[in-house]
This record gives C-alpha cells, structure tokens and sequence, in this order.
C-alpha cells in the first residue's frame, strides 16, 4: 500500500529524469567499456529527445522504460549468472527504423567493436570528424 501511495506521489513531468537517473545508476552494474558508451548514448539521446512531441516522447519513454527494466533483470543476481547482458534485434523492428536511427545503430555497432578490439589489446585508428 505504501508503494503504491509513493508511486501517485511522483510528478509525471519528473518521470523522465527519474528514468534517465534509474538507467544511468544500472550502468554502474555493466563492464567499464560498456558503461561509459552506454552512459554517453543515453546522455545523447534524453539530450536530443528533450523538445519532441508528445506523441513521440511517449514512443520514446516506453522504449527506455523497456531498457531500463530488462537491464534491470539482467543485473540481478540470477541474471549475472547467465552472463547474458541486452537482446537481441528482431529483424523485423529494422524495417521500421529510420534512415537517421539506422546511422545511429551502425555507429553504435562499431564503437562497440571499437571497444571489443580495444580490451582484446589491439591498435585501434580512429576516425576524425573530417574523414567520416
């Protein structure tokens, strides 16, 4: 009951911080590489999505909220033990993507295998802005 009362009492306009607060604490439970890129693309994003519409800013909420409670899951003792860290793609979610969130998915992509050369010790050359 008390939960309950706790829950009415949060301003629904703070839910997206809360939200942003909650993802960025569970960050702390993933291995240093993937925190500190999931830290910064979850700063991106609330920071890219902080004037959409309405319609837009719930699409994007419930995704997160998604994230936030499988990452949650993930992290607990049993979910450790799997060693299983994030999902999978359905291919068919891709056909739905724009082109902007299929860049953004490919950047993600590499900076991820950026990241698995790095840690296996290999000499990484990065890109400069100009190049790309």
């Amino acid at each position: 009951m008390a939960a309950r009362a706790a829950v009415q009492k949060i301003d629904p306009a703070l839910f997206p911080l809360l939200l942003y607060k909650r993802i960025l604490r569970l960050h702390y439970g993933l291995p240093a590489p993937a925190r500190l890129m999931g830290d910064s693309y979850v700063k991106d994003e609330f920071r890219r999505h902080k004037s959409v519409p309405r319609e837009q800013a719930l699409v994007f909420l419930n995704e997160w909220t998604q994230y936030c409670t499988m990452l949650s899951k993930q992290l607990t003792g049993r979910g450790i033990s799997k060693g299983v860290i994030g999902k999978d793609f359905d291919h068919t979610d891709l056909d739905k993507f724009s082109e902007e969130q299929l860049s953004q998915l490919l950047e993600l992509k590499e900076e991820a295998e950026l990241d698995q050369r790095r840690l296996r010790g290999e000499t990484v050359e990065v890109k400069k802005e100009s190049e790309v």
